[in-house]
């Protein structure tokens, strides 16, 4: 069988020469796309069972082929792909497919002390949330992000929440929010009666508590007729940076002029009011007690 004559082309001078072979040229070799670099470019590609036009030619992809019709690599890119699933346009909408949203709902009365730019701050900072937003109108925060951070940020409100309703400043919340650990609390309680006397300790790790009532054994003892032996107790918490009191009375405590739960201690932090139940007075709610003046280090 005769073989064809090879193919020529016009160098530009009129005269006919033969295309190079750039598969023995050793400074142009190149090593030819795999059927996965083929897949990469333009999608799934049909097995043929014609192997001569199974991969499409790579200089036709560089629009620089010079076999044109008579290439042995294919230039038909829907022809290898026919039958194949069709190609589809990235979609990136689902990144945001691990965000959860969650609404909060704030009394009214403390919305302003929360809604400030420096909560909004604190809760991203020690949450990692993606965004804050509060809506004054419903009175409720809309905290955004991964379901760990927004669980962790819906905890820390909470509780935020939970203690300001004994009391709420700014400072009483970013105190809250902040969970900043400390290493020592000075604790300055300035009497609002004249029977009380002025009391000053150093709270730390090692001595986290304070004990108040009639009984001598207190570290502050109280006189008065609805006083218990044991009435309070103050104890730091370093590992959150605050101070917790816990009602150990029968008649009561109050923090800002509000009964104390019966179970369950309760922040108090500067500026807070402390009183003790005395007779004579509506609720037992007088005058007897301490301002708390705070410090941590």
């Amino acid at each position: 069988m005769s073989r064809s004559p090879r193919r020529g082309f016009e160098d530009g001078t009129g005269s006919t020469g033969s295309i190079p072979n750039t598969r023995t040229s050793s400074s142009r070799r190149k090593t030819p796309r795999s059927f996965e670099e083929t897949a990469a470019l333009i999608g799934v590609v049909k097995e043929l069972s014609n192997p001569r036009c199974a991969r499409l030619c790579t200089h036709f992809l560089k629009n620089d082929c010079l076999w044109g019709d008579q290439c042995r690599f294919s230039h038909d890119a829907n022809e290898l792909r026919a039958g194949a699933p069709p190609t589809e346009e990235m979609n990136f909408s689902n990144l945001d497919s691990g965000q959860v949203l969650r609404v909060v709902q704030v009394p009214k009365q403390q919305l302003k002390h929360f809604m400030t730019p420096k909560t909004r701050q604190l809760l991203l900072q020690s949450t990692g949330i993606s965004e804050l937003d509060w809506d004054a109108e419903l009175s409720h925060a809309k905290i955004s992000g991964t379901a760990s951070q927004v669980e962790k940020a819906e905890q820390i409100l909470r509780r935020a929440i939970t203690h300001c309703n004994w009391g709420i400043s700014e400072a009483k919340v970013q105190g809250l929010l902040s969970q900043q650990t400390c290493v020592s609390a000075k604790l300055l309680l300035s009497p609002t009666v004249p029977s009380l006397r002025q009391s000053s300790f150093q709270l730390s790790a090692g001595t986290p508590r304070l004990m108040l009532g009639s009984h001598t054994s207190n570290d502050i003892v109280l006189k008065g007729q609805l006083i218990s032996r044991t009435h309070a107790q103050l104890e730091l918490d370093v590992e959150k940076g605050t101070l917790y009191i816990l009602d150990l009375s029968t008649n009561g405590t109050f923090l800002n002029g509000i009964r104390l739960p019966k179970r369950g201690t309760v922040a108090i932090f500067h500026g807070d009011e402390l009183v003790f139940p005395e007779p004579g007075n509506v609720g037992n709610i007088g005058e007897f007690g301490y301002i708390v003046n705070l410090e941590f280090t």
